[in-house]
């Protein structure tokens, strides 16, 4: 069953540290089977603000969170953590 990982981004706090994270992920993503299906700002219907999102399309949960966990990506991870206030979640789906 596939997976989807949704980045959340509720407020950018250090956009030097978000200029260092992009780059660093494309790397971490090849090989994984991992599809990006969207990414960019956001128009909040309901709930509280979001500045941007990203959803990446997996073939397995256990392969979303593999990469998700993987030193390449933690290692990104830090930059993005620096860099603004994140929801992040796995869901699953066809």
């Amino acid at each position: 069953m596939a997976a989807y990982i949704i980045f959340d981004r509720r407020q950018t706090t250090d956009a030097a540290e978000l200029a260092l994270y992009a780059p660093m992920v494309g790397a971490t993503l090849e090989g994984r089977g991992a599809t990006k299906l969207a990414g960019g700002e956001v128009r909040v219907l309901e709930g509280e603000s979001s500045e941007a999102a990203v959803i990446l399309k997996f073939p397995s949960v256990e392969q979303a969170k593999a990469w998700y966990d993987s030193p390449q990506y933690q290692e990104a991870t830090v930059h993005r953590l620096k860099g603004g206030n994140w929801r992040v979640m796995i869901v699953e789906g066809t």
